[in-house]
């Protein structure tokens, strides 16, 4: 595995997936080898599978193979594509998720971020469709001519709406898939996108402590944090083997009664299975299959993951639009899923738009190339 840190070239998500992976390892306290194995293993062959996803879709859409230049397919794909449209859709979808978000506030007659405890209160249908927001606007940064200064200052104003419903993990997304949409957009030089990333990381920082201080926790926000979760997924690789059977990933649906199972959401059953009632607990994405699947379930999922992504890669990079507006948000996810995991309703559907957008590309390219 040779990780792309060629500051001439992009850094793509599967390098980030695994350096993010090795620093869960380093950071975590008292693990056994086999956990930390399994959590390296399972990133590597990500890495593997990514490039195979995108070599695969690579040659398809750019017989020449030539990544200084556009084949002749993808050019007249472009061409067929309304970013006009595209562009409406995203603000859309910001207009939708910044309604919710305020109907969610109104809901609950507080404001989560200073109040956790309140959170629980928050509307399910409210919060799912406020979380179109950070979706239509990577779509709008993705069609749409603005200086940097005015996307990030949008972008910034976005997060702090998204951020009084109190989820993290929904600033961070914002954010960070906005970061993704200006860098795979070249809009964003490998120097130049050092600067968001740090201001990222200090936002998280910020809402960490605050968070940690309004539930009066002491200790470091990250670090504490990153070393919970994985002695929780050692407790998982030690205990739970495939003894859940898929109801985590089941529970996904179940819990909403779209489809028979078990009603509780798949965090509370991995708090359950440890023994912990009142809480909801991250197993990380590895500890999630772990759970379900076993030693076996490995390979499929994060070689298909690894796959799907890599082809998704390909194709948003050179379409833009709709395509790299999901695409960056689901990278995003995936990044924030390493710690909780792709367990979330509205996350699956968010990859679910990725597959659709993934086959939507395929069905122009086989259109054009039917001509």
């Amino acid at each position: 595995m040779n990780l792309n840190l060629n500051l001439k070239e992009k850094v793509n998500p599967n390098d980030i997936f695994v350096i993010i992976s090795c620093m869960f390892v380093i950071l975590a306290c008292n693990i056994s080898v086999t956990t930390g194995a399994i959590v390296l293993f399972c990133a590597s062959f990500f890495y593997l599978s990514f490039n195979v996803g995108k070599n695969i879709i690579k040659k398809y859409l750019n017989p020449e193979f030539d990544d200084n230049k556009d084949g002749e397919l993808i050019n007249l794909i472009r061409e067929n594509i309304n970013y006009e449209k595209h562009r409406k859709i995203g603000l859309l979808l910001i207009a939708v998720g910044a309604l919710f978000t305020v109907a969610d506030l109104i809901w609950v007659s507080g404001v989560p971020l200073f109040d956790p405890a309140s959170r629980k209160f928050l509307n399910v249908g409210f919060t799912a469709l406020a979380h179109l927001l950070p979706l239509g606007w990577a779509i709008v940064v993705s069609c749409t001519e603005m200086s940097k200064k005015k996307v990030f200052g949008y972008s910034l104003v976005f997060a702090a709406l998204v951020a009084l419903l109190g989820y993290r993990t929904q600033v961070i997304i914002l954010l960070l898939s906005t970061i993704f949409v200006m860098y795979y957009n070249n809009k964003l030089s490998n120097k130049q996108v050092v600067y968001p990333v740090v201001g990222l990381a200090l936002i998280v920082i910020v809402m960490s402590v605050l968070r940690f201080y309004s539930l009066n926790i002491g200790g470091n926000p990250i670090v504490s944090r990153v070393q919970l979760t994985m002695n929780i997924l050692d407790m998982i690789v030690q205990n739970f083997e495939g003894s859940l059977q898929g109801v985590l990933h089941t529970a996904i649906f179940s819990s909403y009664k779209l489809i028979p199972g078990v009603s509780s959401g798949p965090r509370t059953i991995v708090a359950n299975s440890l023994g912990i009632e009142g809480v909801t607990i991250t197993p990380t994405i590895f500890g999630a299959v772990f759970a379900d699947f076993g030693y076996l379930g490995l390979i499929p999922y994060f070689g298909t993951l690894g796959i799907f992504i890599g082809a998704l890669h390909y194709i948003s990079s050179k379409l833009n639009g709709v395509f790299m507006g999901i695409y960056a948000i689901l990278i995003a996810y995936l990044l924030a899923g390493i710690e909780t995991g792709i367990l979330d309703l509205d996350v699956v559907f968010f990859f679910g738009l990725g597959a659709f957008s993934l086959v939507y590309g395929l069905y122009e390219a086989y259109k054009v190339k039917k001509r």
